[in-house]
């Protein structure tokens, strides 16, 4: 008895820390596609102190992320992590199974990337990616994807097309260019090839819509998307094959969670400023300059000295006017709207997440006030919505659906918003007043009815509304019933855009008075009037279908873990289809990718890549390509010799090479033989003239879609518990069978030629490289970014035709080199003129521009052209950011530039002064000192002139500068009221500047933007976030 006594005292306690102690199990998965996360941990919270003793603290998840982990049953909380993934608190209370789901995290360094075929921690990557959080980038007040990306990716040039409103950004990766067609990435949404020239440019004919190009990305709100992707070599790019050549941009949007309902508001209001415009002579400083271009034209001078003083005094208004036309057809400001609302939520089986977004633009243009039955105020309205919805059909089954539906309305003047800069730039003050004392608007023989204020008031309204709807729907299926990590995925979406183009039309008068002032002073008028006023206004409405896309995908993966040896891999079908409006305007592309990925102990990853690509431009037989990449990467901070550098967090080196096509420049008549209309079929002696058909330009022979031949090796560094962040990647690339010029390839004796010819080489050389810092100090948080691009480029063959001498070959060149003739300074007189060698371009006089002979044949002709300093590809471009944070206030700054990179003054029309009645500007003037008899030597341009000088306004140094520049592009200050002082939501109030000052050597212009256009703008922005 008492040993059963014993017995029993002993094994009691036993008994009761069994009872104290549970089992919990349960797998661990991706969020985005339901994948399991194998070596995910699982341990008790560390609020659980309870049990801070107990051994072991937690467990790992094994075989397809599967985990059974017994603990104190007093723990009620454990945190479920993995890297590159957001850790997660667990609430056990009343369940012992469960499935847990990651979602990628924000993290740098631990961030998942998606390439299109795979997901993978970036720490493993083996190719040239680049990706940023959508939070990182997203500024207030910038509305456009495209703007933001603009010095935030090495390897990325984002250059604003035009300020005008909703004017969407031109975007290179690493530069590249071809001869051909657009050099547009491809960008990807959720899954869907959108490409950039998808609105034909010739939809109307009077409202370019060229800021429409690019639609589905520059009117895609940022509160949509969760992370932007740069692939840029072609192991990255290799899903996309034929289409992957100029690099490729991956979106992702957000998705909903299961953290209970939240909504966001978001409200901005900017005022838009000119960031630099024209300054435009006046009347009095017009006619004296033009009577001085007539004199050196040896023409008689256009107004005398009682008509010069007419101008100078105003006393005749109607007839020796004075008109500031950019003054009268521009307000001093513009304004924006901006409102975004977020909502997001669901549980673990469901989850949604939908944003709307209105965006409504102002233009500074002024608008029509007099004629009520029409409305021209420039706006650019959009609306978007999308919904994003997660279903977990069951523990092993997850669907996808995105639906996003967009709006956007363009209005103004018929004539249209961009082309009306024309007149406005062309136009000289002096030409005729706005209206005349009759009320009939202002014109003339030699500038027609181009009265701006009349094109923008008075000639009818325009206005555009195209609407789209894209939608995507996904199904993931586990197989691991067949066998642990296998499953299948098969996605399907469309986009549809339309839109409808509706126009009023109206005529007006105008009149010119005929003025003439005689010698005793006398006002003599002989008015002109044309045209008639409309009683009634036209109107038209069409509708048009511009575009239907649709992308199939079926893929099967695998990826499975064996001790220390990683495996996966993936079969893919992918095919795309693009209708759009016109005769031919079908795209086709398919492609089957096969990848194989093996990683050895988290230490060595090697990546393959195989890509059959085919596109329907191509001829029969030969539509198909074959598209390899091979990647590799060492984690060498995984050694064991790394193990005693602490302050090394991951040190990575890694190697890409792969081939990439694209066929952005192909159509479907290249490879066949084109035929045309032609006159002057003569039959018989007396017979006339007869026209008809008759053969165009030969096929294409051996057509085939351009190839780059890419090769990448950099290393990723971080350190410094990842505070310091690098990356440093020098890359090659040969662009092959680019469609060049034929003409040289056939005799000219057989009537017809080669159009073009698959000849083209380029070689681009370079390096990317980005460094950032982030710390912190109590309260005080700081992080500072840099990037930073280097590009060397090389013409290896553009089939040119024989030179007599060689400094006349491109081959061997910068592409985009800059060609001219070498100016040695202006003639002074007509005896420096017959002592120099013939220039043979016009007819030359004292103040012409004068050139150096190069081949010393005694004449300046095209065999005299040389390279010239630069090239319109930057050298280096870069941009560095700026972000401090001190309790709730927070400052940022992003800057932006590019050097090594040429522009022409003769883009500009500044510089092409009273040439064909054009105007002159006081920025010219200033800026400048034309040549005179009386200052020819301190002449900076040549002699004024009315004619087109051919002579003098041609490529050559004289118009060359430097281009380059460094930009501030955002500067942002907010506070936040938390929701305890608010008692309603998180309050942030900000306010904003962007393209706030400019360091370049283009004074009176921005230099992205020399040419007419829309004023490039500065904006100021003020606005609230509400976080619910």
């Amino acid at each position: 008895m008492k040993k059963f006594l014993t017995l029993f005292v002993l094994v009691c306690p036993l008994l009761a820390l069994a009872q104290q102690t549970r089992q919990i199990t349960g797998q661990v998965l991706d969020r985005a596609d339901g994948a399991p996360l194998v070596g995910a941990t699982v341990f008790i919270a560390p609020e659980e102190t309870q049990a801070k003793d107990y051994n072991p603290q937690g467990t790992i998840a094994y075989e397809q992320g599967r985990f059974a982990f017994k603990l104190p049953a007093s723990v009620r909380k454990v945190v479920v992590s993995y890297l590159g993934y957001e850790a997660r608190t667990l609430d056990i209370s009343g369940k012992s199974d469960f499935t847990i789901y990651l979602s990628a995290s924000d993290n740098k360094v631990d961030a998942v990337v998606v390439t299109g075929y795979q997901r993978i921690e970036k720490r493993k990557l083996t190719s040239s990616i680049s990706s940023v959080k959508m939070s990182d980038i997203a500024r207030d007040g910038v509305a456009s994807v495209d703007e933001m990306l603009s010095g935030s990716i090495a390897g990325l040039v984002s250059t604003p097309t035009s300020g005008g409103p909703g004017a969407a950004s031109k975007i290179k990766i690493r530069s590249t260019v071809t001869l051909n067609g657009n050099t547009d990435p491809l960008w990807v949404l959720d899954g869907m090839p959108l490409e950039g020239n998808d609105i034909p440019k010739d939809w109307s004919s009077k409202e370019s819509v060229d800021n429409l190009y690019n639609m589905s990305i520059a009117g895609l709100n940022p509160w949509d998307i969760e992370d932007i992707t740069v692939l840029k070599d072609a192991a990255a790019a290799a899903l996309y094959g034929m289409r992957g050549a100029n690099g490729v941009i991956l979106i992702t949007t957000k998705r909903g969670t299961s953290n209970g309902l939240k909504v966001k508001v978001d409200y901005n209001f900017g005022v838009n400023t000119q960031f630099r415009s024209p300054d435009f002579a006046d009347a009095y400083t017009y006619a004296n300059t033009l009577n001085t271009a007539l004199s050196g034209d040896g023409l008689s001078a256009r107004y005398n000295i009682r008509e010069l003083e007419a101008f100078r005094t105003g006393i005749y208004p109607y007839d020796y006017p004075n008109v500031d036309w950019w003054e009268e057809t521009l307000n001093k400001t513009g304004f924006t709207h901006n409102l975004k609302m977020a909502f997001s939520g669901g549980g673990e089986k469901f989850r949604f997440y939908t944003v709307v977004d209105y965006y409504r633009d102002r233009s500074m243009l002024k608008k029509n006030t007099e004629d009520t039955r029409y409305d021209t105020t420039p706006t650019d309205t959009r609306l978007t919505v999308r919904t994003n919805l997660d279903v977990n059909v069951t523990k092993s089954t997850y669907l996808k659906l995105g639906i996003a539906g967009k709006l956007k309305e363009l209005r103004g003047t018929r004539y249209g918003r961009n082309a009306i800069f024309n007149d406005i730039y062309g136009i000289p003050s002096a030409a005729f007043p706005i209206r005349h004392e009759n009320g009939i608007f202002g014109g003339s023989s030699v500038y027609g009815d181009k009265n701006p204020i009349a094109l923008l008031k008075h000639y009818g309204h325009i206005r555009n509304v195209y609407g789209s709807l894209l939608a995507d729907l996904s199904v993931r299926q586990k197989l691991d019933m067949l066998t642990k990590g296998l499953a299948v995925e098969a996605a399907i979406s469309f986009d549809n855009i339309g839109g409808m183009y509706e126009t009023s039309s109206k005529s007006y008068r105008y009149m010119n008075s005929g003025a003439s002032n005689s010698d005793d002073g006398t006002l003599i008028t002989t008015p002109t009037i044309w045209g008639t006023d409309s009683e009634t206004l036209g109107h038209s409405q069409p509708f048009e279908n511009l575009l239907f896309r649709s992308n199939f995908q079926a893929k099967a993966d695998y990826s499975r873990t064996f001790d220390k040896h990683r495996v996966g891999g993936a079969l893919i079908y992918d095919m795309q289809s693009v209708n759009r409006n016109g005769r031919n305007n079908s795209q086709k592309n398919l492609s089957v990718l096969m990848n194989a990925t093996y990683t050895y102990d988290d230490r060595y990853t090697l990546n393959a890549v195989f890509n059959r690509s085919g596109s329907a431009y191509l001829p029969d037989g030969d539509k198909f390509a074959n598209y390899p990449a091979i990647s590799a990467a060492w984690i060498v901070s995984n050694e064991a010799f790394m193990e005693k550098i602490t302050p090394i967090n991951i040190f990575k080196i890694r190697a890409s090479y792969g081939l990439s096509g694209w066929d952005g420049n192909l159509s479907h008549e290249l490879w066949r033989q084109s035929y045309g209309y032609a006159a002057g079929y003569n039959f018989g002696e007396n017979a006339g003239s007869v026209s008809g058909g008759s053969e165009g330009n030969l096929p294409v022979v051996g057509l085939v879609a351009e190839k780059s031949q890419k090769a990448t090796f950099g290393f990723d560094l971080s350190a410094l518990n990842n505070r310091l962040n690098a990356t440093v990647e020098g890359f090659y690339e040969k662009r092959s069978d680019i469609l060049v010029s034929g003409a040289n390839s056939t005799s000219g004796i057989i009537g017809v030629t080669v159009g073009q010819v698959n000849e083209g080489i380029y070689k681009y050389r370079g390096f990317d490289a980005s460094l950032n810092w982030n710390d912190k100090a109590g309260d005080f948080h700081y992080s500072i970014g840099a990037t930073m691009s280097y590009l060397n480029s090389e013409v290896v063959n553009v089939n040119q035709a024989y030179q007599e001498y060689d400094y006349l070959y491109t081959k061997g060149n910068r592409v985009g080199q800059m060609y001219g003739l070498e100016a040695i300074g202006f003639f002074n007189s007509q005896q420096e003129i017959n002592n120099s060698p013939q220039q043979t371009f016009s007819g030359i006089a004292p103040g012409d521009v004068k050139y150096k002979d190069q081949n010393g044949d005694n004449r300046i002709d095209e065999k005299d052209v040389v390279k010239m300093f630069g090239s319109s590809l930057p050298r280096f471009y870069f941009g560095f950011n700026l972000n401090f944070s001190y309790k709730r206030f927070e400052l940022s700054a992003d800057f932006q530039g590019m050097t090594g990179v040429t522009v022409s003054l003769l883009d500009s029309p500044l510089y092409r002064p009273l040439v064909d009645n054009g105007n002159i500007s006081n920025t010219f003037l200033n800026e400048e000192v034309y040549w005179t008899p009386e200052n020819k030597a301190k002449a900076t341009m040549p002699r004024l002139t009315t004619q087109e000088n051919q002579n003098n306004y041609r490529a050559s140094s004289l118009w060359y500068r430097d281009g380059s520049f460094l930009k501030l592009r955002n500067l942002l200050v907010a506070y936040t009221f938390p929701k305890s002082q608010t008692r309603f939501a998180d309050l942030q109030v900000f306010v904003q500047g962007t393209n706030l000052f400019s360091l370049d050597n283009i004074h009176f212009a921005d230099p992205e933007q020399l040419g007419i256009a829309y004023p490039s703008a500065r904006s100021y922005w003020a606005g609230v976030k509400l976080n619910f």
